[in-house]
């Protein structure tokens, strides 16, 4: 788990936190960055994360190892000649 980061940072009175700068350096966040929560309420779990600029860019090529063996084309042909 060398590639997880954990440091502590303390709320304040208005509920405002200071991101530690380490963290602040490897996600790259800059001032007016916007952050997306999530909170897990199963695991009571909160994540933290940069709002892309673009979601689009972002999720560009997401899965493109599912199609290593196959084409996406070829796949889909298959799954219709199925039907």
């Amino acid at each position: 788990m060398e590639h997880i980061s954990k440091i502590e940072s303390e709320i304040r009175t208005k509920y405002q936190i200071t991101i530690p700068e380490e963290i602040r350096k490897k996600a790259n966040l800059h001032v007016g960055d916007t952050l997306i929560w999530q909170y897990d309420d199963v695991h009571q779990e909160m994540i933290v994360m940069p709002k892309p600029k673009s979601f689009s860019d972002k999720l560009w090529g997401l899965g493109k190892e599912l199609w290593e063996k196959e084409s996406s084309d070829e796949y889909v042909r298959k799954e219709r000649e199925s039907w």
